[in-house]
């Protein structure tokens, strides 16, 4: 963690994260922090401007790590993925789909919230596809509910799920039980 507030730095600490007091959108402060060999950076600067030059020094300084930004304004999402973030993340528009959402219906934006908490019933898992799954559907696979599939560069959805067959290499999203065995509920 990056941040000027000594405050924060220390509850970082506390709470077992390495902090660095510093500017995140220096490039002296994030070769500091090992940008360049870490396998992804999560860029929340609480500005969209700020966001955008971090990530911007980020991809500069390493080529293949995985930028993930948080862009509070919709017109900037793309100018974060222009600079160079594999993943934007826009915490006003998700809450905005949650909460159209609770207009229509009762009970999916709480199952929606629940699966996006640390803390919830339910976890939403990437992994690849195991042995005993390849050749079957989506449909045939006993380790939770696959929601998705990424096979050779393409998203498969939840409804080709009695259609396609996992193949090797396939990664495949899952909702299974927050506290059980991974298997779907009655099974």
């Amino acid at each position: 963690m990056i941040d000027q507030s000594e405050e924060r730095i220390r509850l970082a600490a506390e709470a077992g994260f390495i902090g660095l007091l510093g500017d995140a959108t220096s490039e002296e402060i994030l070769t500091r922090a090992c940008v360049g060999s870490a396998k992804a950076v999560i860029v929340s600067s609480g500005r969209d401007d700020t966001t955008i030059l971090v990530i911007l020094t980020v991809r500069h300084l390493s080529a293949g790590t995985k930028i993930v930004g948080n862009i509070m304004q919709e017109e900037n999402i793309k100018l974060a993925k222009l600079s160079g973030a594999d993943l934007v993340v826009s915490p006003p528009r998700i809450g905005g789909y949650l909460m159209a959402d609770a207009v229509e219906t009762s009970h999916a934006t709480p199952f929606l919230c629940d699966l996006m908490s640390v803390g919830g019933q339910m976890v939403l898992t990437e992994r690849p596809a195991a042995q005993d799954e390849i050749g079957k559907t989506m449909a045939m696979a006993t380790a939770g509910v696959v929601v998705q599939i990424h096979s050779n560069g393409r998203a498969i959805p939840f409804t080709e799920r009695h259609r396609h067959i996992i193949q090797p290499g396939d990664l495949l999203l899952v909702i299974s039980s927050a506290h059980g065995d991974g298997k779907a509920e009655g099974q």
